[in-house]
């Protein structure tokens, strides 16, 4: 009896038991290659958007702008502008994140009321400032031209939830600091800014 028929069909199921292998350690390597991707993407995203809220909170136009601002409606800051940092940021977003769940909404819309942030000429003149800025402005258009950052495909109401929740987190923060100092307001103002040029406004 001819024992190549046998040996040959014995080999190409091996080799086929080894090739089905590798193709699900290749499809799981994919996966998990494009999942730590996103994580990344996502990681990088919130990287940029503290150093634009950085850039803007600190140039120097911005600054007497929104001093200016303060001023005229008879609030007098106690100290000299400070320097925020991107360290500083970050303790605020993760302060801001159990804050931002202990705020209402209709507080949230009083607070925009307190501050007349809805101010279309403040907000123009610090998008002016913005728009001359070219480092800025390139941070903000590539925030804005990155993969939608939705979770599992689900739709949002805003079109960059990650950054809409960073920036709420940190504008509640901005909130507790208020009046009693320089670096509330100017929180307040600078994460409204970016609210209304991400599309992430609360509605009651």
């Amino acid at each position: 009896m001819d024992k190549k028929p046998l040996i040959e069909v014995s080999i190409l199921a091996v080799v086929l038991l080894v090739l089905g292998s590798l193709s699900n350690v290749v499809g799981y390597q994919t996966v998990q290659t494009s999942q730590q991707n996103l994580i990344t993407e996502r990681i990088n995203q919130r990287e940029l958007l503290f150093q634009t809220i950085v850039d803007i909170a600190n140039n120097k136009e911005i600054q007497r702008i929104i001093l200016k601002s303060q001023m005229s409606r008879g609030i007098f800051p106690s100290s000299e502008m400070p320097v925020l940092t991107k360290n500083q940021l970050k303790r605020m977003y993760f302060i801001g994140v159990v804050l931002s769940k202990a705020i209402s909404k209709s507080k949230i819309q009083s607070m925009i009321g307190k501050y007349q942030l809805n101010n279309p000429e403040l907000q123009k003149e610090i998008s002016a400032v913005i728009d001359k800025d070219a480092t800025i402005k390139v941070e903000i258009s590539q925030l804005q031209n990155a993969d939608c950052d939705c979770e599992n495909g689900k739709k949002n109401d805003w079109p960059f939830p990650l950054l809409c929740v960073v920036l709420w987190s940190i504008f509640a923060v901005g909130v507790s600091l208020g009046y009693y100092f320089v670096i509330g307001q100017v929180i307040i103002i600078v994460t409204f800014i970016l609210i209304n040029i991400f599309r992430c406004m609360i509605y009651p």
